[in-house]
């Protein structure tokens, strides 16, 4: 399986990286509002990513009647 880089992680990390740079530069406003709106942008993107594949099954018992192992032999 061949792994790719992850635009949002990218982001996120560019944006904890000004945020601390602001934090060790005595509080430099500009860099924390500038890293945490990053920060913040990344984390609201990949949280209206849909997700492909069918829906997972739901069961209120665990395991469900279905499965290999509820079946009797």
């Amino acid at each position: 399986m061949a792994r790719r880089s992850d635009p949002a992680l990218g982001v996120f990390v560019v944006g904890l990286a000004l945020f601390m740079w602001g934090v060790i530069a005595d509080l430099v406003v500009i860099l924390l509002v500038l890293g945490g709106a990053l920060m913040l942008g990344a984390v609201a993107a990949t949280a209206r990513q849909r997700r492909n594949g069918p829906a997972p099954e739901v069961t209120l018992r665990p395991g469900g009647r279905d499965r290999p192992w509820r079946r009797q032999p």
